[in-house]
């Protein structure tokens, strides 16, 4: 009797818990307590497209969520609708038809036939990444800056089988910057001087002498400027060498220079004052190692380059190199200004 009975107990036991299993809800559609931002404040420079990728950690929470900014506003509390109701028309790269951006396209016909216009708001969240995304080529000129405390958000996560709101994000943007490398004040927007220079330049040169006396050219005799030429079609970038007297040097004297090869552009016209191109913006356009960019991908990398007979008749080839990205569509121009004196271009 004791054994029919306890085993009835167990057959009991058995159904009464799988009963209440069936009544308990499904904690598979659930979002893990530890699931989190892992940064709470966004300090992008505006002007240039910023996403905050892996800005969310999921933990063991159950996939597809979606994500929603909500209550975006000015630090102080007033509304923002610089932020929530203007939408500006963007340019995205297309993720089917023509394909992705390579490096190897052929003309701006080809580039441009691999992007489209979306319209968006300045600051968005991916809706299946939690990724804070802020677009550049809008007007940012509504926002608020640095140092100014700008801007708080909160975000709504949700899944099929819970709802969390992560509260009081930051969106702290600075001014735009409108080239790298730079010597701009983020806070204020302006330039410490016309020039880059030996600080900030960020250009290398090997086996540079100075034409004066033959003593080899450090970096420090060579400022760089990026001046934003009016009256073009905001597609084109030229590049010019400057003797002390800004009196133009021949880029044909950097007779090794791949010029056909020089950046991702076409339509290349070399004279004896300068190269130009018409490029497509911003440069790099994709943020990937190409033929044009450093090994990182995120700046175009140039070399200049010329031979000639260095001591002993040996030959030598001297070269400045240059890693740069512009962010703004425009017509530049970046000049190199040799500003004690010449390189020494002819043979010992």
């Amino acid at each position: 009797m004791n054994r029919f009975f306890l085993a009835g107990l167990l057959v009991l036991g058995l159904v009464s818990a799988e009963s209440c299993k069936k009544l308990l809800p499904d904690d598979r559609n659930a979002i893990d307590p530890a699931a989190t931002y892992l940064t709470t404040n966004f300090s992008p420079i505006l002007g240039r497209n910023y996403i905050a990728r892996g800005a969310f950690s999921f933990g063991e929470s159950t996939l597809p969520m979606e994500f929603e900014v909500l209550n975006l506003r000015r630090f102080n509390g007033e509304p923002a609708p610089e932020l929530t109701q203007d939408i500006y028309p963007v340019t995205v790269w297309k993720t089917t038809g023509a394909g992705a951006y390579t490096g190897f396209e052929k003309s701006i016909a080809e580039i441009e036939a691999k992007r489209t216009i979306e319209n968006h708001r300045i600051l968005e969240v991916r809706k299946s990444s939690g990724d804070i995304v802020v677009w550049g080529d809008v007007n940012s000129s509504k926002l608020i800056t640095r140092p100014d405390s700008g801007y708080v958000f909160d975000v709504k996560v949700s899944n099929s089988g819970a709802t969390r709101y992560f509260y009081n994000l930051r969106f702290m943007p600075y001014k735009p910057v409108p080239h790298d490398p730079h010597n701009y004040n983020l806070n204020t927007g302006m330039a410490s001087s016309p020039a880059l220079t030996s600080g900030t330049s960020g250009i290398s040169l090997t086996n540079f002498v100075r034409s004066r006396d033959n003593v080899s050219m450090s970096v420090g005799e060579v400022d760089v400027y990026f001046n934003k030429l009016t009256g073009g079609s905001g597609n084109s970038l030229t590049f010019k060498f400057l003797d002390s007297s800004y009196s133009p040097i021949n880029p044909k004297l950097f007779n090794q220079t791949k010029w056909d090869k020089l950046v991702h552009g076409f339509d290349m016209k070399l004279t004896d004052t300068e190269v130009k191109y018409t490029v497509a913006y911003p440069i790099p356009l994709v943020q990937i190692p190409t033929t044009y960019t450093n090994s990182a991908g995120n700046r175009a990398n140039v070399q200049f380059s010329y031979y000639r007979l260095g001591p002993g008749g040996f030959g030598v080839t001297a070269t400045l190199g240059f890693n740069f990205a512009i962010y703004q569509k425009g017509d530049w121009e970046i000049a190199f200004h040799f500003k004690n004196t010449s390189p020494k271009f002819t043979n010992d």
